[in-house]
């Protein structure tokens, strides 16, 4: 299987992004105000901002969540490959020509 960390990376900045502006709409969500409505509705706008806050708030931190997994993903097979690549070094020490 191949990986390209710099292709990962970019996946991982694009989640990055993704948080920000979700997160940003959560804060425009919560800051909503009910003022415009009638007394009978202004308390179910309120609440529907609230569940749409904390609904968007959700999404922001799981996307987070996605583009630090990402980058545990690129330190992980890059951890591989230098444990792999000084394996190999280590085994020519044994080798040896046969005649």
């Amino acid at each position: 299987m191949e990986v390209v960390p710099v292709s990962v990376g970019r996946a991982a900045r694009s989640w990055d992004e993704q948080a920000l502006d979700v997160a940003a709409a959560a804060g425009q969500i919560g800051s909503a105000s009910p003022d415009g409505f009638t007394a009978a509705v202004a308390g179910a706008a309120s609440r529907f901002a609230a569940a749409w806050e904390r609904h968007a708030t959700g999404v922001a931190e799981e996307a987070e969540a996605h583009a630090d997994t990402l980058r545990e993903v690129i330190a992980d097979y890059l951890a591989t490959d230098r444990a792999a690549g000084a394996e190999l070094l280590m085994l020519a020490s044994y080798l040896r020509e046969q005649r």
